[in-house]
């Protein structure tokens, strides 16, 4: 008889003593906002506003039950814009690492049924349908990461309205009815519609997402990647100390 454990849940993190000392002395200290924006992503030079931004999704915010039944989210969803070769993906990977329960994609190579739910035969429950979780709902309570977000199909994208905004993914296949949880902040990365950022052109029409999705978004992060000796030269002076 043997165990083969297929799916391994998300496990609490557990705090030693010392650690918590570590804790309650770093949120004494007058400079804690600073260093936890800078502890984001170090090998990254500069984009502190984007660290930022990065560290208060991380912290998240406060959900609000209203009396009428309605949910507020409270988390934030964040998308960056830019060029090819600025370090987007690297932020994107460095966020999964950092939050407990991170889920990293890519668009390029995901699916509605794999961002949301799909339905599968169970073998071993007489062949009848079950659920199988996708990765929103898989980063429930923690940090989804979705790389290429441009490069997704249109019918695939927009199921990620509902889970962005209402934080539920509602499902009805194969018979099931359900409505699963995703109280996950998504953080997404997008390549402009022509590869590069066209200068003379508005940014607005460089996106190639639909306004319904954008609107989804918190904050939106354009990141331009234009020459300048003097920040080219810090870029690889960074480069060369780590």
């Amino acid at each position: 008889i043997s165990i083969e454990i297929e799916d391994r849940e998300f496990e609490d993190i557990e705090i030693s003593k010392e650690e918590i000392k570590e804790i309650l002395a770093l949120g004494k200290d007058p400079e804690v906002y600073s260093k936890v924006i800078n502890s984001i992503a170090p090998s990254i030079y500069g984009y502190e506003e984007v660290k930022e931004a990065m560290a208060l999704q991380l912290f998240s915010g406060v959900a609000k039950a209203l009396p009428d039944g309605t949910r507020i989210r409270g988390d934030v969803h964040i998308l960056l814009v830019g060029d090819p070769g600025v370090a987007k993906s690297q932020l994107l990977r460095y966020g999964v690492r950092l939050a407990p329960r991170g889920i990293y994609t890519s668009g390029k190579s995901s699916t509605s049924a794999g961002l949301t739910a799909t339905a599968v035969k169970d073998e071993f429950g007489e062949g009848r349908w079950t659920l199988e979780a996708g990765a929103l709902v898989l980063a429930d309570m923690g940090l989804a990461c979705v790389d290429e977000l441009d490069k997704m199909e249109a019918d695939d994208r927009s199921s990620m309205h509902e889970a962005m905004e209402q934080q539920t993914i509602s499902i009805a296949k194969a018979g099931i009815m359900a409505t699963l949880k995703s109280r996950c902040a998504l953080l997404g990365a997008a390549n402009p519609k022509f590869g590069r950022f066209d200068r003379y052109e508005p940014i607005a029409k460089q996106i190639n997402m639909p306004p319904a999705l954008m609107s989804r978004f918190d904050l939106i992060f354009i990141l331009t990647d234009e020459p300048s000796v003097t920040r080219d030269t810090a870029i690889a002076e960074h480069i060369l100390k780590a």
